[in-house]
This record gives C-alpha cells, sequence and structure tokens, in this order.
C-alpha cells in the first residue's frame, strides 16, 4: 500500500504527579478523534501500532480509520468504515466495514504490513448497525439484528463458507457489546439490558428496566447459554463495561455501585476484585495480569492487579466523562502492559492519548 502517507503527530504533556507517568497526546487534528473502546485492545500484538478513528459526520457512522505507529510517533489514514471495529487481543487484524459500489464490505486490516482486503459482500446478507465480534480463529463474524421490537439476534457469517445464520435469540440484547472468547473463541459474550427499549427508529427510549444489565455466554453454535452471577440478583446491575480478561476465560466487569469483578462461565458466585465509587470504563490487559478501570466522576484513571485487587492512580486524563461517547475515557493497556491508550476531550476536541505505566505501578498493585 504504497500510496499511504504517514504524518508525524504527537505532543508531549509532561509527566502526571500521580504516578510519574509520560504523557503524550498522540493525535492533535480539529476533528474528533477516538480510540474506539476499550474492551478490545486496538493493538498489534507487539504493542507499538495501535488503531484509531476519526468521526467524519458526527451521529452518522462515518468514520475514517487511521493507524498510530507509537515508536516513530507517525500516523497514516486507511480507509473510511461506518459503524463498529472489532478485532481480538491475539489478533494483528482489525476488521470493520466500509462502503464500496453502493455495497457493505466487510474488511480486514492487518496492522502490521496494513494490507487491506475484502473478506466478506453484505450482498442478500442482512445488517444492523451494532456491536460486532470476530473469532480468534478468523472463520465467523458476529453481529446483531433486529428481529422485532423485542426480539433481537446473533448472525453468525462463517467467512471461509461465504454462508450465514441467526444463531441465538433473546429479547432485550440491543446493546450486546458481544465479544468471543479470545483464545479458543468457544464461547460469546453477551450484554443483556433486561426492559431496554427501542423505538422504531432504534433511538433508546430505556436503556434498561427494574432488573438493570446483566451478562451471559452462548457457545458459538447457539448452545450452551449460561448466565453470569453478575447484576441483579447477584451483585448491583452492569454498568455495559465488561471484557475477557486475556486468555484466562474469565470475565472482568464493572457495576453500578463501583464493583470490579470477575468471574468464569459456570461460576455460582463473582469475585470482588476491588470496589470504588465512580469505577466504571474498565479493561484487561492481554495476559490477564491487570485492568485499567476510570473513576467516571473526574476521569482519573487506575491500574490495578487481578490477584491482589490493588490498584493505583495512574493519571488524570482531564476527559470530561459526559455526552456524547467520545468524552469518555475507553481505556486499554497494550500488549507488554508499557501503555495505557484513551481519550480525553481537555483540548475541547476528544483526542487519544497514552499514558507510559512505571514499572514500579506494576510491581506495587502485583504485591499481596
Amino acid at each position: 500500500m504504497s500510496r499511504l502517507r504517514w504524518l508525524a503527530d504527537g505532543i508531549y504533556r509532561g509527566t502526571d504527579p500521580l504516578s510519574g507517568a509520560q504523557i503524550w497526546q498522540l493525535t492533535s487534528t480539529s476533528v474528533t478523534t477516538h480510540n474506539i473502546y476499550g474492551e478490545w485492545v486496538f493493538s498489534s500484538t507487539d504493542g507499538e501500532r495501535i488503531a484509531f478513528v476519526r468521526d467524519m459526520a458526527y451521529g452518522e457512522n462515518q468514520l475514517d480509520v487511521w493507524v498510530y505507529d507509537l515508536p516513530t510517533r507517525q500516523e497514516v489514514k486507511i480507509s473510511e468504515a461506518q459503524g463498529w471495529l472489532t478485532t481480538t487481543p491475539f489478533l494483528d487484524a482489525l476488521y470493520f466495514i466500509r462502503q464500496v459500489d453502493g455495497k457493505s464490505h466487510l474488511m480486514r486490516l492487518h496492522l502490521k504490513t496494513l494490507d487491506l482486503q475484502t473478506v466478506f459482500v453484505f450482498d442478500r446478507c442482512p445488517l444492523w448497525t451494532s456491536a460486532a465480534a470476530i473469532s480468534p480463529d478468523e472463520r465467523y463474524f458476529v453481529i446483531c439484528l433486529r428481529l422485532g421490537e423485542r426480539r433481537y439476534g446473533l448472525l453468525r457469517i462463517d467467512l471461509t463458507q461465504g454462508t450465514w445464520e441467526v444463531f441465538h435469540e433473546n429479547e432485550d440484547i440491543f446493546n450486546t457489546h458481544v465479544q468471543f472468547e479470545p483464545s479458543k473463541g468457544e464461547y460469546i459474550l453477551v450484554q443483556w439490558n433486561r426492559g431496554g427499549l427501542l423505538d422504531e427508529h432504534d433511538n433508546i427510549v430505556r436503556a434498561v428496566g427494574e432488573e438493570g444489565a446483566t451478562l451471559y455466554v452462548v457457545g458459538r453454535d447457539g448452545n450452551g447459554f449460561q448466565q453470569l452471577p453478575v447484576g441483579k440478583p447477584f451483585t448491583a446491575p452492569v454498568t455495559g463495561h465488561e471484557c475477557w480478561a486475556g486468555a484466562t476465560g474469565q470475565v472482568m466487569l464493572t457495576t453500578e455501585d463501583g464493583g470490579v469483578y470477575l468471574c468464569t462461565p459456570g461460576d455460582s458466585q463473582a469475585r470482588l476484585v476491588t470496589r470504588k465509587a465512580g469505577f466504571n470504563h474498565l479493561s484487561a490487559s492481554p495476559d490477564g495480569r491487570f485492568f485499567v478501570v476510570d473513576d467516571f466522576r473526574n476521569g482519573v484513571l487506575y491500574v490495578g492487579s487481578v490477584a491482589t485487587g490493588r490498584c493505583f492512580p495512574l493519571c488524570s486524563s482531564g476527559a470530561s466523562c459526559g455526552t456524547p461517547q467520545h468524552t469518555h475515557t475507553h481505556p486499554y493497556i497494550t500488549p507488554g502492559n508499557r501503555y495505557v491508550i484513551y481519550n480525553s476531550d481537555a483540548t475541547g476536541i476528544t483526542q487519544v492519548y497514552t499514558a507510559e505505566i512505571p514499572p514500579r505501578l506494576l510491581e506495587d498493585v502485583e504485591a499481596g
């Protein structure tokens, strides 16, 4: 892809007094720019390149996909896109949808080589703007479809066969945050907004009902439904921020009372890792050892140990944590546990930042 042009970008923002972390503002254009979402790690497996997007028409899902090279502090525009992007912590591939000649194409981008190819065309296959997931073997791509007023289905596309089918249905899963377990890919994590409701234009009328949100897993063949012991009646309702903890087979999540929990499908009770009022957006490191979580009241980012539950502040993001979504930090830890990537609108326009994690901080949180 010789036509791609790398551009220098990056502003050093100094040392954060909370931990001594070195802070860089990676992007600086006058267009809303953000790191996609924190549940997945949108990074190459060596931790040197990350993907981010620029919102070209707010509210219309029209995005530009960019790649940033952390060692050289350069960025390059890759493609236009629509809707969600997805990956897994152990892939160098990023998947997204773009329009080509009036048809929706599923694209695969290799973050190291920047090779871009079409892997599926939504010709007769239905498509609904929703969260998406790719299996770790890159065979299955899963999206959500609206089937009725409160009825939704998970649609699985077999990228090797070019076939598709709705393999799972349920009520109120319009905000699935669907995620394949990233090592074997046998289970899919689903967020269940019990009692939630969309209008006929797919706008949220009610995010949840009295039961609140919970989580469950289902096998990629549609069997093996298991509700996780989180949300009512087990814990406070989940916030809607959850992820697989690397290849451990465990799920991490936050609850509305600031709890950080960990559980494995089949558990009768989730383990409380730590709790602090305001804890909200959360992501686990690819090796499953650490997590990063924000305090939604003030935008401060914390790094913690999954094993010990100890966590300490990393930096003040400066994010307003308001409306719209791109003002949320959506942090994640890159492979190798060197950087936390996050959003901040501290300058007035949301940009992508990185905080270099002091090695001593990781040692301290693991000291039990």
